[in-house]
This record gives structure tokens, C-alpha cells and sequence, in this order.
């Protein structure tokens, strides 16, 4: 597993985007920053008012739009509680940077000069291009992580971690190649640095611990013929097939493999979303995901186990249905919750230095339950181990990713940087065993 923690659906998303379905330069406004790093802008006495900035309506929206809807159930159960202090938490404004770089560089400025947030809270966009000005605010920012802009600023925190790590070989990859019998690896990814680079760890750790990389293509073009990869990894006999594509290259190399006999397991690191397997079932059945939070099938699968995901479940089914399932409006629960434990402990005159101080001190937050903890202190900067994730495989006749290879009721599997023997996971870590 690329890093301690997996970024294939995200930084790929950002990675397609870049050949070409958007186009737009960064901003290159001058203005400077705004008096949001100090005081308590949008505190009232019964109310505290965020925004959010997320891609609404342009390209690839649907891996991003979802953000909000898990932010505002989130808000809704704290304020059906309550609130923070007594003071209702209010999504007040939503802005839709359509995918677009220099929207989302002005949207942001607007939230902190204009609308005077006291955080952003659900940004999921493409393009962070808002970053290194909402660093220099100060302001409390929250959000899907999808680039390296994420660790512009102790103030910004993605979802589970700020810092993208592409360099440092784990032993997940290898170690989940071997537990589902492969003895020769495949490896495809797009040319693009978002997709090759997560590739490229995947093809180290396999090959660092033992399992033979037999064909690798790092440089397949967006929308290109795959029928040559699939002849390609049947005439190498590779028995296990590692993708970071997105979706629509993973259907269409699921489909050439099987138009040519492939018979290979697949592991994707996109995809695992239901809509996706009612349109491709049987080009999706039985393949293998990486999961970066407690699976949504194990809510059910293991009752009492996982009550932050119950939780979860039982609140979006009442605030936010349609959202249920989706790992995007996961995210942005998250970054609710994690807003709401910074701003409780700031206590009952809070700013946005509180904020912003109280969360740095954290070293072991898994949101409510969610999530592989996360050591604030370090993780703007640096991804520590170990390294732990899920693996999911889609049941096409069940409609659902059932969690595969953990231990009883542990759906997470940790590893570090010397093996491929799993080892104990941290504090903090969901689940009947680490906590």
C-alpha cells in the first residue's frame, strides 16, 4: 500500500481532470490575505457560520459534490443535540467551484472576506487552488485531500491526513498478493503522475517482498485500447492484476481481459461504489478494493463492533438517504467531526487559532471510529506508519463489497515498512483489535 495511507481515488480523479476534461491556470490575484488568522468571524451567541467549497456542477462532480451532504448530516445530528456550546453549527454558504482552478481561488477569498466563515468545511474540488491563501488566514479548513496543496498550512486538514506520500514502500500490497494465492503481478496505470506514481509503489512493494512483477504499463493513455495490455499480461501468466486507473480504464481492461481469456484476480484502487456495480456486474464481480475507512458492509456484517459506522449509517439514513454509501459524503463527515472536536476543545469563546492549536495536539484521531487513527502533530508533513487498510470485494448478486482477509471482526490490516507480516495495529485503530 503506496504510503500509510492509500490516495488512489482521489489523486487520480485530479490526475484525469489535468489531461485535459478541465482546463484553467491558477490564480494569480495579488490581493493579500484577510483578518481571518485572528478573533472569531462568523461566532455569534447562538450560531457559528461555515462554508464550504466544493465542485457542484463541473467535471467528475460526483466524486467531489457528495462532500457537503455528509457535512450537513453531521451538523444535523450535533445540532438535534444541542450544539457546540449552545451554538447551532450553519452551513451557510455552499459554493460551487465547478472543477475550475481560478474559481476556486476566488471563492475562497470571498468565503474569508466577504461572507467572514469562521471555517470551510466540505471543500472537495479537483483543484485546491484556494490553499496557500487560506494557509495564510489561518482559517480552519477542511476537506477531501486530493493534491499536495493539502500540507500548505497547519490550518488545513484532509480527510485523513494532509500530506501525500509517494515514496515510502510498505509490505500491504505484497502481503494481500500473497494471501489471495498470486504468484506473477500485472501492473497498469495511466501516465500520469496522480495515477503511475501509486503504481509505481505497488510494483516496488511486490517486488521488494517477493512477488513477481512480470509486466508492468505505467504510460497507458486516457481512453486508450487496452485489448494489448490484456494479451500482454496472458502471455506473461500474470494471476493478479493491480490497476490504478479510473473506473471507466478499469471497465474497459476488465473487458478486454475477459473478451481474451484472462482469468486473472484484480485488484482496483478505484470504482467501489454501488452504482458502478449494478452498471458493470459481471465485469466487476469478484474484484478486490483497498479501503481507507471501516467498509459500509461491515455495519451490518459485525452489529456492535464498529458503532461509529453505525452511527454514521443510522444518521445519513435520516438527514442525507441518498448519500448513504457514498465515500465522498464520508469524507466530508469527517471533516465535520473533526471541526466539531476542535471546536469543543477551544472551548466556550472559541477562534480560529484555538481551533487550529487544539487539533495539532491530537495524536490519535479516527473519526468517532472511521478510520486508521491520524497523528495531527506530524501529519501535515509526514504520512507515519504503519500502514493499515481494508480490502473489499464486490458481490455483484448481493449488491455490495463484503470486507475479505481480516482477522474475525478486524477489517483493517497493518503493515510496515520491513514485511509483509502483518503487525499489531495502533491505538486508536476501529475495530475488536487495536481499539
Amino acid at each position: 500500500m503506496p504510503g500509510g495511507r492509500r490516495r488512489g481515488r482521489s489523486t487520480l480523479v485530479a490526475g484525469v481532470l489535468a489531461l485535459g476534461l478541465v482546463a484553467g491556470a491558477c490564480s494569480n490575484a495579488s490581493d493579500s490575505a484577510g483578518g481571518g488568522g485572528s478573533g472569531a468571524p462568523g461566532v455569534s451567541a447562538t450560531e457559528i457560520d461555515v462554508g464550504s467549497l466544493a465542485n457542484i456542477s463541473g467535471p467528475v462532480n460526483a466524486d467531489f459534490a457528495p462532500i457537503v451532504k455528509g457535512v450537513q448530516a453531521y451538523f444535523d445530528m450535533v445540532n438535534a443535540q444541542g450544539g457546540v456550546d449552545g451554538r447551532k453549527l450553519v452551513l451557510k454558504y455552499q459554493l460551487d467551484d465547478q472543477g475550475i482552478p481560478t474559481q476556486d481561488a476566488n471563492l475562497a477569498r470571498t468565503l474569508v472576506t466577504q461572507d467572514h466563515v469562521f471555517a470551510l468545511v466540505g471543500v472537495g474540488t479537483p483543484f485546491f487552488s484556494g490553499a496557500k491563501y487560506l494557509a495564510t488566514t489561518g482559517t480552519p479548513t477542511f476537506g477531501y485531500e486530493v493534491s499536495a496543496d493539502w500540507s500548505d498550512g497547519p490550518n488545513l486538514f484532509g480527510q485523513q491526513g494532509s500530506y501525500l506520500d509517494t515514496t515510502t514502500v510498505y509490505g500491504t500490497d505484497a502481503w494481500f498478493a500473497k494471501a489471495v494465492g498470486a504468484h506473477a503481478a500485472a501492473v497498469v496505470a495511466y501516465g500520469i503522475t496522480a495515477s503511475s506514481a501509486g503504481c509505481k509503489l505497488v510494483v516496488d512493494s511486490l517486488q521488494k517482498f517477493g512477488v513477481p512483477v512480470v509486466y508492468q504499463d505505467l504510460a497507458v493513455g486516457f481512453g486508450a485500447d487496452l485489448s494489448p495490455d490484456a494479451l500482454q499480461i496472458k502471455q506473461h501468466g500474470a494471476d493478479l492484476v493491480a490497476s490504478c486507473l479510473d473506473l471507466t480504464g478499469d471497465i474497459a481492461l476488465a473487458r478486454a481481459m475477459q473478451q481474451n481469456g484472462v482469468s486473472a484476480k484484480q485488484l482496483w484502487f478505484n470504482g467501489n461504489d454501488k452504482d458502478s456495480l449494478k452498471a458493470y456486474p459481471t465485469l466487476m464481480d469478484g474484484v478486490y478494493f483497498i479501503d481507507q475507512q471501516v467498509p459500509f458492509a461491515a455495519a451490518s456484517l459485525y452489529p456492535g463492533t464498529y458503532p461509529g459506522l453505525e452511527n454514521y449509517v443510522a444518521t445519513m439514513q435520516k438527514y442525507e438517504p441518498s448519500a448513504v454509501d457514498n465515500e465522498t459524503a464520508l469524507d466530508g463527515w469527517l471533516n465535520a467531526d473533526l471541526f466539531v472536536t476542535g471546536l469543543r476543545a477551544a472551548g466556550t469563546d472559541p477562534t480560529q487559532a484555538k481551533v487550529v492549536a487544539a487539533l495539532n495536539k491530537i495524536t490519535e484521531y479516527n473519526g468517532g471510529g472511521l478510520i486508521p487513527p491520524v497523528n495531527w502533530t506530524v501529519s501535515h508533513t509526514t504520512s507515519p506508519g504503519p500502514a493499515c487498510a481494508a480490502f473489499i470485494q464486490a458481490d455483484a448478486a448481493a449488491d455490495t463489497f463484503n470486507p475479505v482477509l481480516g482477522t474475525g471482526n478486524q477489517v483493517f490490516v497493518c503493515t510496515d515498512t520491513s514485511s509483509t507480516t502483518p503487525i499489531t495495529g495502533p491505538a486508536g485503530l476501529p475495530g475488536a483489535q487495536g481499539g
